[in-house]
């Protein structure tokens, strides 16, 4: 889960616990605070108010979503792309079997026309 929806559902707790209680709790420590977060859930939850259980239900959902998009990330992906150039080749091109490179890859024929040769 994205982490603007978790700033999003922070907010909406920090105003609504403003708005019942006249507490003011940070944003930024809703999101980064474990302590100041599970208290303000706390208080979410126990005030009775449907708007604010859904919002401490809303901001644990997306919390363990968050959790779960993390740890799928910590683990190493294979990256078959990693062997090759990156340019499309996967070898130099003087152990290309074929000899000399075509006219193409002669930049003085770029600009002069197809036939021209140096």
């Amino acid at each position: 889960m994205d982490d603007s929806i978790r700033l999003r559902i922070a907010t909406r707790i920090h105003f609504a616990l403003l708005r019942h209680y006249g507490e003011q709790v940070d944003v930024g420590d809703l999101l980064r605070n474990e302590a100041t977060t599970r208290e303000a859930l706390w208080v979410c939850d126990a005030s009775g108010d449907a708007e604010m259980v859904g919002l401490a239900r809303q901001f644990r959902h997306a919390n363990k979503a968050a959790a779960k998009a993390a740890a799928k990330a910590a683990v190493p992906q294979a990256m078959p792309w990693r062997q090759s150039s990156g340019f499309g080749l996967s070898r130099p091109l003087e152990l290309d079997e074929s000899g000399t490179p075509t006219s193409w890859f002669r930049p003085s024929t770029w600009l002069k026309g197809r036939h021209a040769t140096r």
